[in-house]
This record gives structure tokens, sequence and C-alpha cells, in this order.
């Protein structure tokens, strides 16, 4: 498996009440608790088939950032441990290590709103370091249906050229599309995409929530809605 195959397999993603749907008001940071989980089905779009269907769940917050467990839906056997900064951009995952965070959003959110951010990823285990070049943009408000239910979300694209850090020799270019919805404080569905230097594409993924969580409330699962 390559790397750039391994990151897309690893990109496994209650605000104010001003913060609604569709609402001109920009979108704040989530606010997480422990307790709050998501489900989401992955589909390897290029082969056309889904795979696992893994459960994220914030396991415990602290002065490092959120920490997830990730764990198998139907066993609930714990798979990995990931690291998030508070606003949800991954900076441990998997064994790669992003310094700063892998800027995803960018809050508070509102349609227009662009950034750019460059960041180290290390795999430490490898003894590699890749260097991002990330661009983010917020499109607009969308409606998207997956498994869980239909939800209005905020739609952004994420794109990201890297390269190895140390003879900047290029790798490729990786794109994310993002729906987030601030009620559930996370994305409802992700695409990922990744292409080599010459812009061939070669890997296509997607995740769907097919339950959630919030601390103190009930599970909402698909069909149960």
């Amino acid at each position: 498996m390559t790397i750039k195959r391994w990151f897309a397999v690893l990109c496994f993603i209650l605000p104010c009440a001003v913060a609604r749907a569709g609402s001109p008001d920009p979108v704040p940071a989530p606010a997480l608790a422990v307790g709050d989980a998501w489900t989401y089905q992955y589909t390897d779009v290029w082969k056309g088939a889904k795979g696992n269907i893994n459960r994220m769940e914030v396991a415990a917050i602290d002065a490092a950032g959120v920490h997830m467990a990730i764990k198998r839906a139907a066993s609930g056997a714990l798979i990995s441990t990931q690291l998030f900064s508070p606003d949800m951009n991954p900076i441990d995952r998997g064994g790669m290590h992003f310094a700063p965070s892998f800027a995803r959003y960018a809050f508070p959110l509102a349609p227009g709103k662009e950034w750019t951010s460059e960041v180290i990823g290390e795999n430490a285990k490898a003894g590699k370091q890749w260097r991002y070049q990330i661009k983010g943009k917020v499109l607009d408000w969308e409606k998207v249906r997956v498994p869980a239910g239909e939800f209005e979300a905020l739609k952004i694209v994420v794109e990201a050229r890297y390269g190895a850090a140390d003879s900047g020799a290029p790798g490729g270019q990786l794109t994310e599309t993002v729906w987030f919805v601030p009620a559930l404080k996370h994305y409802v569905k992700l695409e990922y995409q990744d292409s080599d230097a010459q812009g061939r594409l070669y890997s296509r993924d997607s995740w769907e929530l097919t339950a959630y969580a919030q601390h103190g409330q009930s599970a909402h699962v698909a069909g149960l809605r």
C-alpha cells in the first residue's frame, strides 16, 4: 500500500444557537463533549466496494486536544486512537503526526471563506516527512442525504499539494470535499481523492454518516429517524 493510499484510508471526520443551518451567521468551532460519537460507512469509490463501518467517539479532551477512539461499529473493538485540535483538525492519525494540525477547517465558517496553511506530516516509524500546502474554501450551504438522514451542511473543499519535506520532490495532490453540519459538530459526508505528481487520479474514497450520538442524548441511527 502506498503512503498516499494509506493516508486516504486514515482520513476517516452544539455550537452556539445562532449558528443555525442556512443562517448568515458565521459558524463557530464545535463545542465537543466526551461521549459525542459518529459512525461512518467507508466506501472505496474507485473499486465501487463498501468497506468497514467504524465509530469515532470522543474519549477525552485536554490541553493536547480532542482524543478520539476509533472502534468497529459492530463489535465495539478498539482499532486506534487519534488526536484532533479543538476545532477538529487532525494532529495524530495512525502513524502520521501533523504540525500544525491539518487545516480541514478554519472557524468561524461562512460561505466564501478561504484559508491557506502549510503543515508537515511526519511518519516517525517510517522516518519520512511530507510538506503540505493547503488551500480551503467554504462553498455554500447544501442539502445532503446520507444513511443517517438529510441535513443542511456547509460544503467545504480542501486541496493540498504535498511532497518530500527534505528534497521538495513533488508527491501529488489530495482533495477533500466535506459536508459539515454544525448541530452534529462534525461532517456527515467526506469525499477524498488523490492524484500523483502528473495529475493522474488513482484513489477515491468516501465516508457517510450512518449514526450519531451526543453527550446526554439518545443515539440516532439510520432508519430510526
